[in-house]
């Protein structure tokens, strides 16, 4: 059976968490996707940069970077990469890949600073359905496996639950159609999204205003930059910086020459989920 695109990228966000639980490393989310066939998306290399700043109560402000990069070939294939640029804590900077290979059947994971990497065999694609692990437990992974919700249990969090919103009373954003623009060569169209709080309506006493500011690029199903501006938690803005269509070099989506490299090969196994 054929997974959805959607369904692909929840399996593989699997694979990525099990990764980091095993290697105590912070892992790239997931591959960037798209409601569309490879021949769909046209090949490209595209890398951004990131960055928080955060402005504290005293006036300090806290900024962070990161670069991200994608890449997409026609056959499927997509990698997606953090760096660090900003060390947290004292943490050394280093690189995190994920990269899910369709064509050799195999999703993969590896930290520039462990020079460890661990790379998945999916099974067939006639014979996903159902729950799989590897041979030490230590991840799972499922297709068309869906639990049954326990009698009287709700989907989310109950409506009056502390800092927690209901959906139906939400405020709805303004929506400002912002044009067309050129970002890195690409043509990108842009909307702006503004959401306001009145007061109350989260324990604020005065009114909270966010915005947020999206450029896309529709040939490539990209997004060319992202700016969100919240007074609670700080302005972030992701950009492209650089941009290569064409065909990524297959090393791309595999380990780096040298890496230690961990081959986990998955079975079939009862589903079972948390109650």
């Amino acid at each position: 059976m054929r997974m959805t695109a959607r369904k692909s990228l929840a399996v593989f966000a699997l694979v990525a968490l099990a990764y980091a639980a095993n290697s105590q490393a912070p892992v790239a989310p997931p591959p960037p996707d798209c409601n569309c066939s490879p021949s769909d998306r046209p090949p490209y290399k595209a890398e951004f940069k990131i960055t928080s700043v955060q402005t504290l109560a005293n006036g300090t402000t806290v900024t962070r970077e990161s670069t991200e990069t994608d890449a997409v070939d026609s056959q499927g294939r997509r990698m997606h990469s953090i760096t660090d640029i900003t060390p947290q804590f004292g943490s050394v900077p280093g690189t995190f890949v994920n990269a899910n290979d369709p064509v050799g059947g195999t999703q993969s994971s590896w930290d520039s600073r462990t020079k460890k990497a661990r790379v998945t065999k999916m099974p067939p694609k006639d014979q996903r359905d159902g729950c799989w692990a590897n041979d030490s437990g230590t991840f799972r992974m499922s297709w068309n496996a869906h639990p049954t919700p326990p009698a009287g249990s709700g989907s989310g969090a109950a409506a009056g639950e502390i800092g927690v919103m209901p959906t139906s009373k939400r405020p709805k954003p303004e929506i400002e159609d912002l044009g067309t623009t050129t970002i890195e060569g690409l043509e990108a169209h842009g909307r702006r999204l503004t959401t306001t709080y009145q007061t109350g309506e989260m324990g604020n006493d005065a009114p909270i205003v966010t915005t947020q500011e999206d450029w896309t690029s529709s040939e490539y199903h990209i997004s060319a930059r992202q700016v969100t501006d919240d007074p609670r938690s700080g302005k972030r803005t992701r950009e492209l910086v650089d941009f290569t269509p064409g065909e990524p070099d297959p090393a791309t989506f595999q380990p780096p020459e040298g890496y230690d490299v961990t081959t986990d090969e998955l079975h079939q196994v009862t589903c079972s989920f948390p109650q």
